[in-house]
């Protein structure tokens, strides 16, 4: 179980489709909750089995969850991890601590399951119970499931195991073709199968392959595999990331293909830096079906790629037309290392880069302010004892411990900057910040508090250029394109979305734009909105919440212009759970039907965690270049629907 920072549970498929159009399953009666603060349980880490593993039907497999007890009570023996509802995956019902879990301990709890024999998606969802039977869980209500997600593919299970063919494609970077596996180190990009990957948050994944692009400017690697036939219904799926303790990752994923001696084709991209959660890709082929397809699977080093290691586990086209093999979780148990404070006294989310975005362009010796704003989700107020402080990477002449100018109380979002000068010679730049508290602590992002923010910059070869964070920046001319910029508009859901659109719920009932009965659900035209990271939006937004009385509920808007896809389309928007709705969780959806075809342009899962995370969207729309259909934008709730509030802020197609 992950809080999605960036997962995708990406099972859409005809039949789901069917029952987003049609109907909606019954909602079930919720167990007693615990309502004090004395059991109190907070999500640490999948020590096994992340989100989206695949199994074979029938495989057994161990799930351990590490937990911290956050709460005022010790957890003893009379303590148990217990099911609460979904797939019991033939797991006990119960399963007894064996030791007592101090005010602040975490402990690892594991449960022996039975991967189900169908195809599907499989979600259970766990809770703990204390001496006098009563559950608790996770969450800001200790209500919350932690929960455990396996696929199971169909009966022809996976139609292509990309890692356990690379040595079968062609590997190469920007200096020839290399070999396979590859020298771990080596300059010129390497790469190589891991039999249990460790992915970023000290989860160990599916088999799957290291790559690493070449260490220059805009360096790549890539891999170009044997052509395959594809067929109707085949997905690619996988869960990238960068490595464990590869603080300094910042890559771009992108799944290519190649028909013939055609152009190659971007079918998927996604940026990665490293900040200890992983993204789960689920892509539908079926637009290639009948053709024999070279798919590859392409890193690019956003910058230079100085510490750039990239994994993707367990990468495989899944479909009903071959066998899957048994995918054996496990592995070592990661516990981090942290060199920085790991209590809820002093924690920070990183909310937005307030000037100078990663990849802005400096000529040689600029002066420039960097801006950061963060926020206090800790239990401590920071005071003038608090500083900033210069960790790693390049320093560009910053002063290091600024102190903090004022006092910030917890729950409070601030500004903090530093004055900093672009190194002299070319090339690409990054500086690693944390704070450092009155007793000389180090504590910054991420799960476990120890992670840095930063500043990246490029340096352009022209001495004599002059230009500012804001203003006339020069571009560079990168080996391999960049991610790309932002665009002009060319369809914008938040247009008139009452009259532009067809709104309805999982219930088939037609809904009026602009309500606000949330047991039929409803969507709503917002300019001002709060999202769970505590940053207030001004961007037009839709608001989206799912019928009250299902689980599993949705909402839908089907846009009834028909829209053509054109080279260079992109979905863009911002997603999470609206702020003071603590249990929200939710599936964000983007389809496009065309004629009765249904196509995914997003599928993906969020939930609320601590400290808030609100991903930026951009998903382009290769896939579907030269297809004309209407647009289809939803949001279900994942389970009961509870808190499900759903903010789109500004969705839209840029180009």
């Amino acid at each position: 179980m992950k809080l999605s920072l960036k997962k995708s549970n990406a099972f859409i498929s005809v039949l789901l489709v069917m029952v987003m159009m049609f109907g909606f399953m019954p909602a079930t009666s919720q167990p007693v909750m615990a309502t004090s603060t004395c059991d109190w349980a907070q999500f640490v880490a999948d020590v096994t089995v992340p989100d989206g593993t695949y199994f074979s039907a029938g495989a057994s497999f161990n799930k351990t969850w590490r937990l911290k007890n956050i709460g005022t009570c010790t957890w003893t023996s009379g303590y148990s991890l217990v099911f609460v509802d979904g797939s019991q995956m033939g797991a006990p019902a119960s399963v007894a601590l064996t030791a007592n879990v101090a005010p602040g301990g975490t402990v690892d709890l594991t449960a022996a399951m039975t991967a189900p024999s169908a195809a599907g998606t499989y979600r259970g969802n766990w809770k703990l119970k204390n001496a006098s039977a009563v559950q608790f869980g996770i969450g800001a209500g200790a209500t919350s499931p932690f929960w455990v997600e396996i696929k199971i593919a169909g009966s022809g299970g996976t139609g292509y195991d990309f890692a356990a063919n690379g040595a079968s494609a062609i590997w190469s970077s920007a200096t020839g073709i290399l070999s396979f596996p590859g020298a771990d180190g080596d300059a010129n990009g390497f790469a190589k199968k891991l039999d249990a990957p460790v992915l970023e948050n000290g989860s160990t994944g599916s088999a799957g392959l290291l790559t690493v692009p070449q260490n220059a400017y805009y360096g790549y690697i890539q891999g170009i595999y044997p052509a395959y036939t594809v067929q109707s219904g085949d997905r690619f799926q996988s869960i990238v990331n960068c490595e464990y303790n590869a603080t300094s990752c910042y890559v771009n994923f992108r799944l290519n293909y190649q028909i013939g001696s055609g152009a190659v084709q971007t079918l998927w991209s996604f940026n990665e830096a490293y900040e200890g959660a992983y993204y789960s890709p689920n892509i539908d082929l079926s637009f290639l079906a009948g053709q024999s397809v070279k798919f590859i699977l392409y890193v690019g080093a956003a910058g230079y790629g100085t510490g750039d290691r990239a994994v993707w586990s367990g990468p495989r086209i899944v479909g009903s037309g071959s066998v899957s093999p048994t995918v054996t979780p496990g592995g070592p148990t990661v516990t981090p290392s942290p060199t920085a404070s790991s209590s809820s006294c002093d924690r920070v989310t990183f909310i937005e880069d307030v000037n100078v975005p990663d990849g802005t362009v400096f000529a040689p010796n600029t002066t420039f302010t960097k801006t950061w704003r963060v926020k206090n989700v800790g239990t401590c107020t920071w005071t003038n004892s608090y500083s900033l402080v210069y960790v790693s990477g390049n320093q560009m002449g910053g002063t290091s411990p600024i102190n903090l100018a004022s006092t910030v109380p917890p729950n409070t979002s601030f500004n903090i900057s530093v004055n900093l000068t672009a190194p002299s010679a070319a090339g690409s730049y990054r500086g690693y910040w944390q704070f450092k508290n009155g007793t000389g602590q180090l504590f910054g992002i991420g799960a476990a508090a120890d992670k840095p923010w930063w500043v990246d910059i490029v340096v352009s070869g022209n001495a004599a250029a002059t230009n500012t964070p804001n203003s006339s920046l020069v571009t560079p001319t990168p080996s391999t394109p960049a991610p790309p910029p932002s665009g002009t508009i060319v369809f914008d859901f938040t247009t008139n979305p009452g009259t532009a659109a067809e709104w309805k719920n999982g219930s088939g009932t037609v809904l009026t734009f602009g309500g606000t009965t949330g047991d039929i659900g409803y969507a709503n035209k917002v300019t001002t909105v709060q999202l769970e990271d505590g940053v207030t939006y001004t961007d037009p937004s839709l608001v989206m919440v799912p019928e009250n009385l299902a689980t599993d509920g949705y909402v839908q808007g089907l846009y009834t212009t028909a829209y053509t896809v054109v080279s260079g389309d992109h979905f863009k928007a911002r997603i999470g759970c609206q702020s003071g709705f603590p249990s929200c969780t939710v599936k964000y959806w983007v389809l496009f039907k065309v004629g009765d075809t249904i196509y995914t342009v997003l599928d993906r899962t969020e939930a609320v965690e601590s400290p808030g995370m609100t991903p930026v969207i951009d998903a382009a729309l290769t896939a579907l270049i030269g297809k004309t259909g209407n647009f289809i934008i939803a949001v279900g709730a994942n389970g009961a629907p509870t808190d499900d509030h759903a903010p789109w802020i500004h969705p839209r197609i840029e180009r």
